[in-house]
């Protein structure tokens, strides 16, 4: 058998991988429909908002978790109201496709989290695109490596 050398796999920085990452319209959606499901309670109201709750979303489709079938019935009677509702809040008008109402244990609802630590503000970070958050996360990662 022949002598051969082995290739080293290249390593990436974690920067190189977030950009490049970020930077595919495919998480662009995927990050822009998750901060719109946060709102829920906006979008259906806070009556709805308690007996349900969005559980996953793929291709357009949001899946949401109900705590009954009657519930179930009644967001399905407001699915055009709730999918105008998630493109408004969105500003996506091909993001939300179709909503599926299922009865089945309601996940736990999203925490925002902002870092202790940051002189960010919540509404400063409302004004900027989801390119623009990821960025300024990435600066402040590598501001508070050693």
């Amino acid at each position: 058998m022949r002598n051969q050398k082995l290739r080293q796999p290249e390593l990436k920085s974690v920067d190189s991988f977030m950009k490049s990452a970020v930077e595919k319209p495919e998480i662009l959606q995927m990050a822009k429909a998750q901060a719109t499901l946060r709102r829920w309670s906006e979008v259906v109201g806070p009556a709805l908002a308690e007996r349900s709750r969005p559980d996953r979303f793929s291709r357009g489709t949001v899946w949401v978790a109900v705590e009954g079938s009657a519930w179930a019935q009644e967001l399905r009677m407001r699915k055009d109201m709730i999918l105008a509702r998630l493109t408004e809040f969105s500003g996506e008008p091909n993001l939300f496709l179709q909503v599926r109402f299922g009865v089945r244990p309601l996940p736990k609802a999203p925490v925002e989290e902002v870092p202790q630590d940051s002189t960010v503000s919540i509404e400063d970070y409302s004004a900027l695109s989801i390119r623009e958050i990821a960025e300024k996360r990435i600066r402040e990662w590598k501001a508070r490596e050693p």
